[in-house]
């Protein structure tokens, strides 16, 4: 039993120092590129946008700052996927010098473009 509680606690011990260590994630590059989104036939962009605006809405839950994440729901409720596809699209169309970046991207700068205050109001 004594064995056990001791086990135990280091057990715990070894999980509280790994949840405060750094951790270093890798990110792919991308999914799909700005230009890639463009192409797709409207249908698929707002299935595309829909998922994105899962992983966006789901990103507290792997440690993003939940203001942002509140701020983009505060901003979004009354849209649909089909508007906010439009200003992802609409944002995307206006600048091909970025068509080479990931559509994820993307959309975040056309968010914070159409959100005012979103992201700390820092743009792209």
């Amino acid at each position: 039993m004594k064995t056990t509680l001791v086990l135990c606690v280091f057990c715990l011990a070894i999980c509280g120092t790994q949840a405060k260590s750094q951790r270093t994630y890798t990110i792919p590059t991308r999914f799909a590129t700005a230009k890639v989104f463009i192409g797709l036939a409207e249908d698929d962009r707002v299935t595309y946008t829909t998922g994105l605006m899962d992983g966006f809405y789901a990103a507290e839950m792997f440690r993003a700052d939940g203001s942002v994440v509140e701020r983009l729901a505060v901003c979004t409720k009354p849209m649909d996927s089909k508007q906010i596809t439009a200003i992802i699209t609409k944002y995307i169309q206006d600048h091909p010098e970025s068509w080479h970046l990931p559509a994820s991207v993307e959309a975040y700068n056309a968010l914070n473009g159409a959100c005012p205050g979103l992201m700390g109001g820092t743009k792209k």
